[in-house]
């Protein structure tokens, strides 16, 4: 009953903070949530998730590379959605590539697939990669016959272990005039978000940017992926994060349009069908008209 009790009070919670938004504000929210990419961990039981919850062509989506799990599971995952019609996105580790003819072989079985969307981003392994650095990668890529037209890099609102800001800053514009768009780590907090984002566009970034942001998740798994994130956030009840607070707050500032922030990328950690239902319900609640 007590679980019940918070999963009601929660649905109240979301629906007066939809309720709350102005028209401009609510469109803002119904273009976030209908465009939302849902990231997948390549694991056993993804595809069996996903199929389960989601129809082709409905939710767009993302494979992780995950560092115990390599760089050829999120193809092989990749290969298998974007032939039941899934538009999907695999993220590319630059360190988990072990040779040219790793690289030429991956981007053509995407190619064969019409995968046409990469995220490429460093990865944790490689002590044998060909690409210490996503940069050389990216590099490499630019010039490959059977590269994705549509190429995105990471983006570090939150700042990232073992690299100061400037660093983080150079690297970024570096690789930004080869990519089509930035996806950022993830980040619980709006006002440090968008103010990342305003400093990336007076130092020259014009790409498009997509907010990466935790779905429905277990707070266990935020800690796995950064310990700051939960000591972020510590209003969660029951052990699970709940996004809406942050996804409306980024609906309600009109600024995220002239600062070019055009989606969200969804960490699902494959607690899916927690992550589609909250989608869906706060898509639904965007469509409503205001209560009196």
């Amino acid at each position: 009953m007590t679980m019940i009790g918070s999963q009601r009070r929660s649905r109240r919670r979301v629906r007066r903070s939809v309720d709350e938004l102005d028209n401009e504000s609510r469109a803002r929210l119904r273009n976030f949530i209908s465009g939302a990419r849902l990231v997948v961990i390549p694991t056993s039981e993804a595809l069996g998730l996903v199929e389960s919850r989601l129809a082709p062509g409905t939710v767009p989506l993302a494979v992780a590379c995950v560092a115990g799990l390599g760089i050829d599971q999120t193809i092989a995952v990749a290969e298998v959605l974007a032939a039941k019609g899934y538009d999907v996105t695999p993220h590319l580790a630059a360190r988990q590539i072990t040779t040219p003819r790793h690289l030429d072989d991956i981007l053509l079985r995407l190619r064969r697939r019409a995968v046409d969307r990469v995220l490429v981003v460093e990865g944790r392994d490689g002590s044998s990669s060909a690409f210490r650095h996503s940069a050389r990668l990216l590099a490499v890529m630019s010039d490959h016959p059977n590269a994705p037209s549509s190429v995105g890099i990471a983006g570090h609102p939150e700042g990232h272990p073992g690299h100061d800001t400037a660093e983080l800053t150079g690297s970024l514009l570096e690789r930004a005039g080869f990519a089509s768009f930035v996806s950022t780590r993830l980040s619980l907090n709006p006002v440090r978000l968008l103010g990342w984002l305003a400093e990336m566009r007076v130092r020259g970034l014009s790409i498009p940017v997509e907010a990466g942001v935790p779905g429905c998740v277990n707070l266990k798994d935020l800690g796995a992926e950064d310990p700051s994130l939960v000591q972020q956030d510590r209003g969660q009840a029951a052990g699970w994060y709940d996004p809406t607070p942050l996804v409306v707050e980024l609906a309600r500032q009109p600024v995220v349009e002239r600062l070019g922030l055009t989606g969200l990328r969804v960490d699902t950690f494959n607690h899916i069908h927690a992550t589609a239902a909250w989608r869906q319900g706060l898509y639904d609640l965007s469509q409503q008209t205001r209560s009196a």
